[in-house]
């Protein structure tokens, strides 16, 4: 994967982006929608995945691409930035998993490392009855501290994602979220998209001409009635799409940057998306 910048995203790229997404929306594999499909193969791509590889590493979680702690680990193990990374798992006077310290160190010099107690997994109320926190502490005392420090020393590398336990999902002894998406319910959150969408979308209809007035008949008999005057059939509002955002020259950040950090569900989210880019206010 490249360091110095995003891998620019070609249109034979695109194309296989989208003959694929369908495909994984079918399977069922991921849970995922069509859409979040090829957002999440694109912004693999930029980070320098391959586009099977993105569906292990990048995860949807609420409407938000996220990155798995594993897969954070492995892009870093893969980057040439790194120079030292150090992980050191700690046991109390009872021979149990209390913390994790990570060190991690770049090419440039720059060095950080992050301890994670269960302490503080307790005050962050991640600790559950029946959950990994139980089953596999170190593991999940690892990915913690890895995924912490990660964001500090290399988040270039990781592309500034969120990692799935941010965002509330549960991880396996693995680092891999155990229910890692949320697929948002189309009508609720076309119900929620601000009335911006109908100023993208709504087409102008001219109002009907006036009927021309009938002159009545010299002998008295009734006018005619005017003929009816054709009205127009309003144009449908045509659907944007997130294609329609990316074909405009926005990428993939600037639309999940307009959007709050989500990837637009719906064709009213991607014209308000498309409205706010448009405009600047993104």
């Amino acid at each position: 994967m490249s360091d110095k910048a995003i891998v620019p995203v070609s249109a034979e790229t695109w194309q296989v982006i989208q003959s694929v997404a369908p495909v994984a929306k079918a399977s069922r594999m991921f849970g995922v929608t069509q859409e979040q499909a090829a957002i999440v193969m694109l912004m693999g791509h930029e980070l320098g995945l391959g586009l099977a590889t993105a569906f292990e590493f990048v995860h949807v979680i609420d409407q938000k691409p996220s990155l798995s702690p594993k897969g954070a680990l492995a892009m870093i193990h893969s980057s040439d930035e790194l120079v030292g990374l150090k992980i050191d798992d700690m046991v109390d006077d009872k021979g149990d998993p209390s913390a994790c310290r990570v060190w991690m160190k770049r090419k440039n010099g720059f060095e950080y490392s992050v301890t994670f107690t269960m302490d503080d997994a307790k005050r962050a109320g991640v600790v559950k009855d029946k959950s990994g926190w139980e089953k596999y502490p170190a593991n999940m005392l690892r990915w913690r501290a890895v995924g912490y420090c990660a964001d500090v020393v290399f988040p270039d590398v990781v592309g500034g994602l969120y990692r799935v336990e941010e965002l509330g999902a549960d991880v396996d002894a693995d680092g891999e979220p155990v229910q890692w998406t949320v697929i948002a319910d189309p009508q609720k959150t076309a119900a929620a998209a601000p009335k911006a969408a109908s100023k993208a979308t709504k087409p102008k209809v001219e109002a009907a001409p006036e009927p021309a007035p009938v002159a009545k008949p010299d002998n008295g008999a009734a006018a005619a009635k005017p003929e009816p005057v054709a009205q127009p059939e309003p144009e449908q509002p045509r659907e944007i799409t997130i294609q329609d955002i990316l074909d405009a020259g926005y990428s993939a950040e600037q639309i999940m940057v307009a959007n709050e950090g989500r990837i637009p569900a719906t064709s009213d989210e991607c014209a308000v998306v498309m409205e706010k880019l448009e405009s600047g206010d993104a």
